[in-house]
């Protein structure tokens, strides 16, 4: 039973992310550091600046934080899971100690998520003080 509830859970996380990276994809409202020839970067003149390139390091960024978005979903669906066998363990150590090591785990996966997205913004800044 355990083995048909995680096979069915990590094929719906599969389609959730595949389609939530499809839509992702289509939908991505892009800025350009430059922008046109009018604006307050722009060097006067039409084309300036590498709009290609900042399209699709947006789309590459937008996709990251929402990668990182869907597992912190998920570690905060594991984190519930691990707090509600502690509390209907009734009084049963090994149950109790159970849901105390998944409270755990989906603690540090969420701290990794959170140096992950913070590690992924600094670089993405860096690449936009840079200009790349």
């Amino acid at each position: 039973m355990k083995k048909l509830s995680l096979k069915v859970l990590s094929v719906f996380a599969l389609g959730v992310l595949t389609l939530g990276s499809l839509i992702s994809f289509t939908n991505a409202q892009v800025t350009s550091k430059f922008g046109d020839a009018g604006s307050a970067w722009g060097i006067g003149v039409s084309g300036a600046g590498t709009a290609k390139w900042d399209q699709l390091i947006t789309v590459i960024k937008s996709f990251i934080n929402w990668m990182l978005g869907m597992l912190a979903l998920i570690a905060l669906v594991v984190l519930l899971r691990g707090g509600f066998q502690m509390v209907t363990a009734a009084g049963d150590d090994a149950k109790y100690k159970k849901g105390f090591k998944i409270l755990q785990q989906a603690a540090i996966g969420l701290v990794f998520i959170w140096v992950s997205w913070l590690l992924v913004s600094v670089i993405f800044w860096l690449l936009w003080v840079v200009g790349v």
